[in-house]
């Protein structure tokens, strides 16, 4: 992922600290979260739009993510706002009410308020049990808080393997990656006139790169034949990656499922989003920046209808969905690699030291 749409940081606030926080500190930490996340969301588009070219869609898609972002973060602070009333959710929202550092403060006021502690407390005590109706509404806002900090965590940790590739970047010398990419270029490229054209560096970077091939040969993909003139290519990764959810749950499920790594003795451990069932491991291929590999590459040359063949300085090119080529010569054939109907990509085991990479490989 690209530092120029980097998420904000995930507040440190735990349960029980939501749980003692005053109207007054609740509503001072909502500030200071929404004035935080606007400069990270102005800085990210700043970024965005230096990067020439390219600037155009970083600008899109930062501010589309941004906005999602935002939505979330507001969601939060009305939950809260809400379980701190014991409204149990409602319609207000925490940037609907005034904040107490704003209203003018007195005497009267706050000796007013004091008197009136008491009597609250009796009300309270006198209010009738819950009916199952509000307790049917708490268990669902518990459940939506617990699915919202399951979410910032995993931005949370793209937001620190952004980090990490960042400082990579900026402190490496000559490395395995040079290494990497001189031995991939002799062995494989070159001889075929073909060469690597480099995608974004982000949990996407598959997809990124079947996008791009998709605009090279002008594959239709839901419905548009995807070029270069429309706002497509890199960018429709999300349609990629759709299309290939899509025949991970279709009429072959069991041959993809097999494969798949969810559930016990899959997770990694490391606190990412990790699924415990084949539905959620194809809902985060849909709808989350998770990193795509073999058992993708295979789904999405069925989706497309077109063979996909990987190169890598470790071994010799990898064809996935070969049943696709329109004849025996187009599919053992050496010769014209850039007028084959085939989706060309690299993988580089070493193109960042933090994590393995796919890029979309174009003729000379």
């Amino acid at each position: 992922m690209s530092n120029d749409d980097t998420p904000p940081s995930p507040p440190n606030t735990t349960d029980a600290d939501a749980a003692t926080e005053t109207l007054e500190e609740l509503t001072a930490r909502h500030k200071k979260e929404l004035k935080s996340f606007e400069g990270e969301k102005r800085a990210a588009i700043k970024t965005a739009k230096s990067k020439g070219k390219k600037a155009k869609g970083a600008v899109k898609d930062a501010e589309f993510k941004y906005d999602g972002l935002e939505r979330d973060l507001k969601e939060r602070h009305r939950l809260e706002m809400a379980q701190l009333n014991g409204t149990g959710g409602g319609d207000v929202t925490a940037q609907e009410q005034p904040y107490e550092e704003d209203k003018p403060q007195t005497a009267t006021s706050s000796a007013t308020q004091q008197q009136s502690q008491p009597q609250l407390q009796q009300q309270q005590q006198q209010q009738p049990p819950p009916t199952p109706d509000q307790l049917e509404e708490a268990k669902r806002q518990k459940a939506l808080q617990k699915k919202l900090k399951k979410k910032s965590a995993l931005l949370q940790k793209e937001h620190e393997r952004e980090q990490r590739i960042a400082h990579e970047n900026a402190t490496a010398g000559p490395s395995r990656r040079v290494l990497e990419m001189e031995a991939l270029a002799a062995l494989y490229l070159k001889g075929r006139k073909l060469k690597v054209e480099e995608v974004e560096a982000d949990g996407n970077c598959l997809y990124r790169a079947v996008g791009a091939q998709c605009v090279r040969l002008g594959l239709e993909v839901e419905g548009e034949v995807l070029s270069s003139s429309s706002s497509s290519g890199e960018g429709c990764y999300s349609k990629i990656r759709r299309v290939c959810g899509d025949v991970l749950m279709g009429p072959n499920r069991s041959e993809y499922e097999a494969f798949a790594e969810f559930g016990e003795g899959h997770d990694t451990g490391d606190g990412g989003n990790h699924p415990n069932t084949y539905e959620e491991y194809v809902h985060n291929v849909k709808s989350t920046s998770t990193w795509g590999g073999q058992l993708e590459l295979r789904a999405l040359s069925e989706a497309l209808k077109c063979p996909i063949v990987v190169f890598s300085s470790e071994g010799p090119p990898l064809t996935m969905g070969a049943e696709y080529f329109a004849t025996e010569k187009e599919r053992e054939g050496e010769d014209n690699w850039g007028e084959k109907k085939a989706l060309l990509l690299s993988f580089h085991r070493h193109y960042y030291a933090l994590g393995e990479h796919f890029n979309s490989v174009i003729p000379m």
